[in-house]
């Protein structure tokens, strides 16, 4: 069944209170029920947070879902017969194995691992193929079920999620997917299929839907200040700049570059600094640090990043195009409100 145009498509800013719109339009539905989906845990209980500090505990008609979850749960399993030959074969997920690269699509062992779990790069083109074959019966389900999803975090989801995407667009469901395809730091899968979809290149894949999906964009920030919005939109010049609101000066604001040796003394001179690392293996003087990755959708006051190799050379030559993981150096410099140090080795004298 045809949806009409009620879909919309939310790519907005770092900081512009994406999860926090998603909240609260989950809560004012009052005509049906509600599915919140997005990709990781982390950001699962972000939601549930957010709608138990709101309204005390979730609401009987909205349930909050990990993306794989959903698809397994919701899609794959009520008519898994057409495919498996068996109605209660499908057991779980296997997020870290992989298939034989030599497995034909037409067996079974293309999606199930020797314990019937699904692998996760074939999750979601068994539903999509599942749809197909029982000629929309999985969708007709969704329609019956939810009248109205959220996505969070929409940039995650990579290969054949786009192909389900596009099958609920189509649907009678009303969907609302938000996120920032700068903030492209994880996938469901790796799956070539889509491929040129992914980063900020998921723009394009909602605007060749226009006549399904209405595409907003969302260019302020409520969390950083303006300095640092011009420092993370210079990472992604095609996009639309970003404009800070409400972020008062504290008198220590904005991008800063601090030696090895004064990294001690930066943390006693100021209070409440998060330190950001690429992974576990990078030196940080002995601060409890974060990753980069787990940091995205967190808000700090202070940031102390110790860049890669390649974000070193940006802050010399500042060409963008040089970057391995723009994603990440934006990532990382937008859990700021005030402040970015980035550690830079001590010049030699």
């Amino acid at each position: 069944m045809s949806s009409g145009n009620e879909n919309v498509a939310i790519l907005a800013a770092a900081g512009s209170r994406k999860t926090e719109q998603v909240v609260e339009s989950a809560l004012g539905v009052t005509d049906g029920r509600v599915l919140i989906t997005t990709y990781t845990n982390e950001n699962q209980r972000h939601i549930v947070r957010r709608i138990e500090q709101k309204v005390g505990a979730i609401p009987s008609h909205i349930t909050v879902m990990g993306w794989f979850s959903f698809l397994i749960a919701q899609c794959a399993k009520p008519y898994q017969r057409a495919l498996t030959g068996e109605p209660l074969l499908i057991k779980g997920l296997n997020f870290q194995g992989r298939r034989n690269r030599f497995t034909k699509k037409s067996n079974l062992r293309y999606f199930l691992d020797d314990r019937a779990d699904m692998y996760r790069d074939g999750v979601s083109d068994f539903v999509f193929s599942l749809n197909e074959k029982t000629q929309g019966a999985v969708v007709d389900r969704l329609e019956r079920v939810f009248k109205h999803i959220f996505v969070d975090e929409v940039q995650d989801l990579v290969g054949y999620d786009l192909d389900v995407l596009d099958l609920l667009l189509k649907s009678a469901i009303k969907l609302t997917l938000v996120g920032d395809p700068r903030q492209h730091t994880l996938a469901t899968n790796i799956c070539p299929r889509n491929k040129k979809y992914r980063g900020v290149g998921l723009a394009d894949w909602f605007a060749e839907r226009s006549d399904i999906c209405t595409l907003e964009t969302r260019e302020c920030s409520y969390r950083c200040n303006q300095a640092i919005c011009d420092f993370a939109d210079a990472i992604y010049p095609k996009m639309p700049a970003t404009k800070s609101i409400g972020v008062a000066p504290t008198g220590h604001d904005g991008i800063f570059q601090i030696s090895s040796d004064d990294v001690a003394g930066y943390i006693e001179r100021h209070q409440a600094v998060t330190v950001l690392r690429h992974d576990k293996n990078v030196d940080t003087k002995g601060l409890p640090a974060m990753n980069i990755g787990v940091a995205k959708g967190s808000t700090f006051d202070r940031v102390m990043i110790f860049p890669t190799k390649p974000m070193l050379r940006y802050l010399e030559d500042r060409d963008e195009t040089k970057l391995k993981a723009p994603e990440r150096l934006y990532v990382a410099v937008t859990r700021a409100r005030f402040s970015v140090a980035f550690v830079v080795p001590n010049k030699s004298k």
